[in-house]
């Protein structure tokens, strides 16, 4: 069995999108050769907990969380801190064969370039959002000089850690592309390593019981790369509702003032419900509970919002609100439950619903245990990348 040192700024007991795709690594590695051993930040630093996530953890899986003192918003710096200074016990007590270090957070990501310089361990950058490439709000002067300020930055980081790196993992391959152009003296480095689907987190799920015709819709609405506009769907719950239908929306994630006030603007609080952020195990109960999944997608080419692996595997019409050309959507064109709907087009919208209402859809028949998104081949890629580099 070969060691693979894995660090992660967030790892469980915390809960969220962000540690899942660490996590299935971790879960599956063993199957192709691989012991992990993974490095994190304490538990006392976690902003949300979900302890559901821990029977993924293998058992006697070494499991390293730095104490420190926070000192920083971003708190991946004094994880880096804390970690240089641990850097000499965690090397020497066991032979390693390849690093591999994931982010966002970013700022950890230069250890691995340190533990590369100081002990000759090959290591796999894993982006699962663009770094540098990262869209962020300038829409006003001040934000404009801000964005440019922080890309210089983040850009001098980056290079360096690519520059060493033996490969850069992103999640789709438009992201993959584009940093390919952006660095095309590092072109061969990188590689695409989608997310995906675990068929394990969807047995032994209770069904929701929800009243009526409902649309769920997981997650954030206000990301990092931009705000998920949800007015399209208000205004088209609108005008169903209003002529003897009755179609709830039911949001389970973090409660956004901002979204429940479009709610209002476009009169639809009546028959919307926001839940707030539910552990992983009962947002899944209430996707299962759905009559309709509802992902609504930025702008951005890249977007491949994990939430949509999900809704997948809960077997229920899905409808995409998206350009049509993102990431998203070429995630779609492999499943036949999945309807996609333009960001302006209300009418359209509308109409998908109300066809799903009537049950004028097609029966769901996906063959998901061999799909290219399954974590355990997914898992299998990245090992046959870790046996390419390893020392």
């Amino acid at each position: 069995m070969k060691n693979v040192l894995m660090i992660a700024t967030f790892f469980p007991p915390m809960g969220g999108i962000g540690v899942i795709r660490i996590l299935k690594y971790v879960k599956y590695l063993r199957m192709y050769g691989w012991e992990p051993t993974v490095v994190t930040i304490s538990n006392k630093f976690l902003p949300n907990k979900d302890d559901s996530l821990m029977k993924d953890i293998p058992d006697n899986l070494d499991i390293k969380r730095l104490e420190f003192n926070q000192k920083h918003a971003d708190i991946s710096i004094d994880f880096y801190k804390a970690m240089k200074n641990e850097l000499p016990n965690i090397i020497n007590e066991k032979k390693y064969d390849a690093v591999f270090v994931t982010g966002g957070p970013f700022f950890i990501i230069p250890i691995a370039k340190k533990i590369y310089k100081d002990y000759k361990i090959p290591y796999i950058i894993d982006l699962r959002d663009p770094w540098k490439l990262q869209l962020v709000d300038d829409s006003t002067f001040i934000s404009k000089i801000n964005k440019n300020i922080k890309r210089f930055i983040k850009g001098l980081y980056e290079k360096s850690c690519f520059k060493y790196a033996s490969k850069i993992c992103t999640v789709n391959d438009t992201m993959t592309e584009e940093y390919k152009k952006e660095y095309s003296q590092y072109r061969d480095k990188f590689i695409t390593i989608s997310n995906g689907f675990d068929l394990d987190d969807y047995k032994n799920i209770e069904t929701k019981q929800l009243e009526g015709f409902n649309i769920v819709y997981t997650g954030k609405f206000d990301t990092s790369a931009g705000f998920r506009d949800p007015t399209i769907l208000f205004k088209a719950l609108y005008e169903i509702n209003k002529k003897d239908k009755r179609v709830n929306f039911i949001h389970v994630g973090k409660i956004e003032n901002r979204v429940i006030e479009i709610a209002k603007k476009e009169n639809c609080e009546d028959f919307c419900e926001f839940v707030g952020l539910k552990k992983l195990k009962e947002a899944y109960s209430y996707c299962k509970g759905a009559d309709i999944l509802i992902a609504i997608c930025g702008k951005q080419k890249i977007e491949q919002t994990g939430k949509i692996f999900d809704y997948i595997c809960c077997k229920k019409s899905i409808i995409v609100v998206s350009t049509g050309e993102s990431e998203i959507d070429v995630v779609c064109k492999n499943f036949n439950n999945i309807y996609h709907v333009k960001h302006d087009d209300v009418e359209g919208l509308k109409t998908v619903i109300l066809n799903i209402y009537n049950k004028k859809v097609n029966e769901i028949n996906n063959d998901l245990e061999s799909s290219d998104y399954s974590r355990v081949l997914l898992t299998q890629k990245l090992a046959n990348v870790l046996v390419g580099i390893e020392r």
